[in-house]
């Protein structure tokens, strides 16, 4: 045990090693190539930016020139010149720079003098202006760039760019300004694709917004970013988060040439590192799958390590699964022996208690007697099938069956039993529906639900029967099963009685399960109940509540239309006329009685407890026999084979098998060996005279 504990302990640590070894080369890997992305997408941030920058300030340059030359201009010519002749040389000289919408010149009082082209009434005062104080105030001179402004008649966003006007003695004159609309520069950049949440800003050196580039919805296009200061060299590389979505963004900034402008180009941080996210994803899964692989083979290992320190014990335990089943198996055996010899039992009393209650005086004590003996064995006789059916030894022949035939005799077989304060209450309107399954089985559906009902109301109350047909338009599901469309006999058994609960309803439908004390339920009602409606394709609802009483609905599927079988009362059974029929049964009562029975019904019988004599006195006078009456289960020579001996000594020989186990097998025996009918025990008066008289009728 020591040296298998060692060994677990050391296959463990030796995956956990592994494990770990690989998560740590993926974590190293990882963060190699989210420094090796950041690196990348910093160079191509900066790279772009400088580009973009050189370009900004190339179109910058253009409108310097413009207006250098346009100062010159007019300083050595533009000054003398008439005012039509002014305008015609501004829109000359702003032909050739596509940046500049208008190029005026306004005078030293701050008045707008030539344009060069109109645009609406000249202004009759600017000397307000940032740009004409800033020109006024410098005796330099020198390009200046006003914060963007709206234009009169385009009303459209632009830059007003100006230089000053000096007089030969270098006085100021005024100011020559050019409308730079921002539509224009911003074109320049629209080719540009910075990726998902990327953005190209350019602000003058207070961070007042000049253009950007996606443009936002709602944005304001005076608004200011402080925090993208004026900056001059190198482009800038940081990180912040952006004011606009509030994401992080990697952030390139660099100054337009020698101008009051800032380049400031953004990408979301998550789109830059998503080549890195996939790959730390797929290596996740990875380390995952190897992760799983290890555990998986540790396991394996581990289990086998169990196995082989557990093999004794495994060994001991089927072992003693083996011998549970074969005790299962012994009392399965038991119990069709039990039911097969308490057929027997239950026979010769069923069938001398019709006797007697044949010659019994009706009305009297003695009558009353047996009529009550008759109603127990009648109870022990389904007792007996229904062991034998739930035990799945008996077979279930589906043939169409009068469903309201069938209920109407369960009722009438249960009714007498039931103390005088349960009312029961009967509504039966199936008419002639017929469903495909087993006489014997159905009328155990009918007798279980009610013997329930009763049992559950104890010694007074109301049970109601409902039978009718209704249909279903659509699939329905039910507590147990479902309805497909189509039509269906509905059996409604309801009670007053104390209900169930909820976890009552959950195993109700369990074998062997009931709530009943010890010796007066078996647990089998229900789940035979739902073993044959279940097989016949029908569905079974419960209603209940603690104190509201419990009604159960089955719905079985109709297969067509079958009239009620007619049964003849009992004084007009059929009656032999003094054929001799052979009995042959090992249970001499049980001979006994079915020579009784015959003598009864006019027939002349001769009995055996042996099928070996049986066959010595039938090849002795083959002819002297009209039938035989045998049963299947008898020690020597079985029914059915001693049914295939006769036929061959004289095949027109009428030959009834009987058992109180009849399987499919057994029928399929019986056909192969001429028997002309198969009952099963118990014998009644009415079934065995009914049986011989087809069988020579035929004849």
């Amino acid at each position: 045990m020591r040296s298998g504990e060692r060994l677990r302990r050391r296959i463990i640590a030796a995956g956990v090693v592994l494990v770990a070894a690989f998560a740590g080369s993926a974590v190293y890997d990882g963060w190699r190539l989210h420094r090796q992305i950041m690196i990348a997408n910093e160079r191509e941030l900066g790279n772009l930016a400088r580009a973009l920058a050189e370009q900004g300030a190339r179109t910058l340059q253009a409108v310097d020139v413009l207006l250098r030359d346009t100062s010159e201009w007019w300083e050595t010519t533009g000054r003398d010149l008439p005012a039509d002749a002014v305008a015609v040389g501004l829109a000359s000289r702003v032909v050739g720079v596509s940046q500049v919408s208008v190029l005026t010149v306004v005078d030293a009082e701050g008045r707008q003098r030539h344009r060069s082209r109109v645009t609406g009434e000249p202004l009759a005062d600017v000397s307000d202006r940032p740009y004409f104080l800033s020109q006024r105030a410098r005796a330099s001179g020198g390009l200046y760039i006003n914060e963007p402004v709206v234009t009169r008649t385009e009303r459209l966003p632009a830059l007003v760019v100006s230089r000053r006007l000096n007089t030969r003695e270098g006085v100021f004159e005024g100011v020559v300004t050019a409308i730079v609309t921002l539509q224009e520069i911003q074109a320049a950049y629209t080719a540009i694709d910075l990726g998902e949440g990327g953005a190209l800003i350019l602000t003058l050196d207070d961070g007042t917004l000049v253009v950007r580039q996606p443009e936002v919805v709602g944005l304001d296009p005076n608004q200011r970013y402080p925090e993208l200061p004026a900056f001059k060299g190198a482009p800038l590389i940081d990180r912040s988060v952006s004011p606009v979505d509030g994401r992080t963004k990697l952030i390139a900034a660099v100054g337009v040439g020698k101008r009051p402008l800032t380049l400031t180009l953004t990408r979301d941080e998550d789109h830059a590192l998503r080549p890195w996210h996939d790959e730390m994803r797929s290596a996740t899964i990875r380390t995952l799958l190897l992760t799983a692989l290890v555990v998986l083979t540790i396991a394996g290992l581990l289990r086998q390590l169990r196995r082989l320190e557990a093999g004794e014990a495994d060994k001991a335990a089927l072992e003693a699964r083996l011998q549970k089943a074969e005790r299962l198996e012994s009392l399965g055996t038991l119990a069709g022996g039990i039911a097969h010899d308490f057929n027997n039992i239950l026979g010769a009393i069923l069938g001398f208690g019709e006797m007697a209650q044949q010659h019994a005086a009706p009305g009297s004590d003695m009558r009353r007697y047996i009529d009550r003996v008759m109603q127990a064995g009648a109870r022990a006789r389904v007792l007996v099938r229904r062991i034998l059916d739930f035990s799945r030894s008996g077979v279930a022949e589906r043939v169409p069956v009068h469903i309201q035939a069938v209920t109407e005799e369960a009722i009438a077989m249960l009714r007498p039993t039931l103390p005088e304060a349960i009312r029961f209450e009967a509504k039966l309107d199936a008419g002639s529906s017929a469903v495909l399954g087993d006489g014997t089985q159905l009328y155990q559906v009918v007798m279980n639900l009610c013997t329930n009902a009763a049992q559950a109301i104890g010694d007074a109350g109301t049970i109601e029967v409902l039978l009718d047909r209704v249909h279903s338009d659509e699939p329905k599901p039910r507590m147990h099963g479902e309805l497909a469309a189509g039509a269906y006999v509905r059996l409604v058994v309801s009670d007053d009685g104390p209900g169930m609960s909820a976890e009552v309803l959950q195993r109700a439908f369990d074998p062997f399960f009931t709530t009943k004390k010890v010796g007066e339920g078996t647990g089998l009602g229900l789940s035979m109940v739902h073993g044959i409606v279940t097989d016949l394709g029908g569905a079974i609802d419960i209603s209940t509540a603690p104190g509201h009483g419990t009604q159960v609905t089955v719905w079985l599927p109709v297969s067509g239309e079958f009239e009620a079988p007619f049964s003849p009362p009992d004084a007009t059974w059929p009656r032999g006329n003094g054929q001799v029929v052979m009995v042959i049964d090992d249970e001499r009562p049980l001979v006994e009685l079915a020579e009784e029975l015959l003598a009864e019904l006019g027939y002349e019988p001769v009995g055996f407890d042996s099928s070996e004599r049986a066959l010595e006195a039938f090849i002795a006078e083959p002819q002297r026999f009209d039938a035989v009456l045998t049963d299947e289960m008898l020690p020597d020579l079985a029914g059915s084979e001693l049914a295939a001996r006769l036929q061959t000594l004289r095949p027109d020989l009428p030959v009834i098998l009987v058992s109180g186990n009849v399987s499919a097998a057994l029928e399929q025996r019986a056909r192969e060996a001429g028997v002309v009918e198969l009952l099963r025990k118990p014998l009644g008066l009415q079934e065995l005279a009914e049986s011989l008289a087809r069988n020579f009728n035929s004849d």
